[in-house]
């Protein structure tokens, strides 16, 4: 399969996954006083590897390789460290607050943010892989109980 059009896709999924997450995060904040935390940034990661596991399924491809799957989550990892980068970047200007972010992350030094870091992206590129395989593993389960159900 050509990779050009899942990675399309996935990037479409994740900004419109960032942006509803942002939109609920608020709504929840706003009428329940509560936060909702690193949970947003999760769903972001989960959902559109679940929608590329899927769609790989549903473009007729089966069960995707290991060697495939862990290939896409690299570039999963990529996209979608960039379009956060470019959504809080844009966040930043719009509602401001980023001297006050930069004032934070100075403040840990070069080897914690580091270290933060590759914690961080070691997570994403394993729960991206880890959702991919499981989105086509349901798909491939879902397209079973279709064709079960049209025999008669």
């Amino acid at each position: 399969m050509d990779t050009t059009y899942l990675m399309k896709r996935y990037a479409v999924v994740t900004l419109l996954t960032m942006i509803a997450v942002m939109i609920i995060g608020y709504l929840v904040e706003m009428f329940f006083n509560h936060d909702i935390g690193s949970v947003g940034g999760m769903i972001a990661v989960f959902v559109p590897a679940m929608d590329a596991g899927q769609t790989y399924v549903r473009r007729g491809h089966g069960k995707p390789a290991n060697g495939f799957a862990w290939k896409m989550s690299v570039i999963f990892l990529i996209v979608n460290g960039a379009i956060g980068l470019v959504f809080m970047a844009a966040l930043m200007l719009i509602l401001g607050g980023g001297g006050e972010l930069f004032g934070i992350l100075s403040g840990l030094g070069v080897a914690v943010l580091s270290i933060i870091t590759a914690v961080v992206f070691i997570g994403m590129l394993l729960a991206t892989r880890f959702f991919f395989g499981f989105g086509a593993k349901n798909e491939l389960k879902m397209q079973e109980k279709r064709a079960a159900e049209k025999q008669p």
